[in-house]
Order: C-alpha cells, then sequence, then structure tokens
C-alpha cells in the first residue's frame, strides 16, 4: 500500500467496473478474438486484447475495423452476450468493501466504458444493484472514459457537484487520467494487468489491493 495525505472520508466513491470490482475477461478475449476471425483478421494475445478494453467500443471499433466496423461489432456484440454472465466473477473481497462503504451511507456507483445494458445485467447478475446510487455506462453520455461527461451526467444522477472529495477508483492509466481530468480524488488498484509504470499521471491513492480501501474511509 502506498499512503497519500487522506484529509478525510469521501462525499462519494465511483468505480470502474472490469478488473476493479469484477474478473469478466474471458467474456471478452473470446468476444474480439472471435470478431477478428469472422473478418479474416489476425488473432490477438490476450494481454494486447485486454489493454485496448480499457476504452469504449464505440470509441475503438472504427479505428480497428474502419468500414466495417459496424459489422464486427454485431459480431461481438453477439458472442459476448452468450457468455458473460455465466463467467462474470467478482473479485475477491470487493462486496464486502461495497458493504462496507453501504453501511457508512457513503453514496457510492459505477462509470463503465462497458455498454450500459450489459454493464447493468452484470451488477444484477452479482445482486449489487443495492450498492449503487448511480450506474453509467458506455453511450449513455455524449462521449466515454476518459471524456468527463459520464462523470458530468453521474454527478447529475447524485445531485453533486465537482469537489476532491468524490473519489474515483480504477485499475489502469485511463481511470487515473479521467480522475484527474474531473478533479476528483484518483484511487489506482495495482493489478497484473496494469503496472504502475503504465500511468501517466500521479494517482492520489495506490492500493495493492482493494479490500484496503476500507482504511481511508
Amino acid at each position: 500500500m502506498i499512503k497519500s495525505t487522506v484529509k478525510s472520508s469521501p462525499d462519494a466513491i465511483l468505480f470502474d467496473w472490469d478488473n476493479t470490482l469484477v474478473n469478466n475477461w474471458d467474456p471478452i478475449f473470446i468476444s474480439y478474438n472471435e470478431t477478428l476471425k469472422k473478418l479474416g483478421l489476425k488473432k490477438k494475445s490476450k494481454e494486447e486484447t485486454l489493454k485496448n478494453a480499457k476504452y469504449s467500443l464505440r470509441e475503438t471499433f472504427p479505428n480497428l475495423f474502419k468500414e466495417d466496423w459496424r459489422k464486427a461489432r454485431k459480431i461481438f456484440y453477439k458472442t459476448f452476450k452468450k457468455i458473460h454472465l455465466q463467467k462474470i466473477k467478482p473479485l475477491p473481497k470487493v462486496e464486502k468493501v461495497l458493504k462496507i462503504i453501504n453501511k457508512k451511507k457513503i453514496p457510492c456507483g459505477v462509470i463503465s466504458n462497458k455498454d450500459s445494458d450489459l454493464l447493468r445485467k452484470e451488477i444484477n447478475k452479482l445482486g449489487w444493484k443495492k450498492y449503487f446510487h448511480v450506474i453509467v455506462g458506455a453511450n449513455e453520455a455524449k462521449k466515454d472514459k476518459p471524456s468527463k461527461f459520464p462523470f458530468l451526467l453521474a454527478l447529475k444522477k447524485m445531485s453533486l457537484k465537482f469537489n476532491k472529495k468524490i473519489w474515483y477508483v480504477g485499475d489502469n492509466d485511463l481511470d487515473v487520467e479521467f480522475a484527474k481530468k474531473n478533479k476528483c480524488f484518483s484511487v489506482f488498484i495495482q493489478n497484473k494487468i496494469f503496472k504502475i509504470n503504465d500511468l501517466k499521471q500521479k494517482p492520489d491513492l495506490i492500493l495493492k489491493k482493494i479490500e484496503t480501501l476500507e482504511l481511508y474511509i
């Protein structure tokens, strides 16, 4: 755990979803490579696929698949929808942290670059809707993370204003950029896919495991 100056408890805590609260990488990897296969393109490694998955599909597919991007989107989602609810797994101790946040009556939510309908289905599958005051997925705001628009939408739904006591917790450099852009408190959870050295900006708090978050709230 790398400490920082945490002066007081947060007014709200907003989380990324994939690789922050849950492990659902297999469906993403399988669906992406099935898309490449159907379009006659070379498969990607798991590491390369997952590192690109931090961006929303509407941001990446037009660049990756050019004029075939809508066809690629259809193939990807057809495959993904068949398997994602069966394979999703909470990361260790995550629900314990959510319960603590709920008990402390700290408003909590999710801002993710996963399609909003699929995100809500995964949250419902785990029975976690009760923990979240707000859920914002890809395609709900004008643009997706790291744009400010998903954050503005979340604040509007929660009747909150910009301030440093709103925390954003994520697992990669895009999440840190998103937090910094919105002038909120950035919490980075170390993981096997995204390393501290991958970060272009310094988070306000770096944790080795998500369960240590409870020490600061």
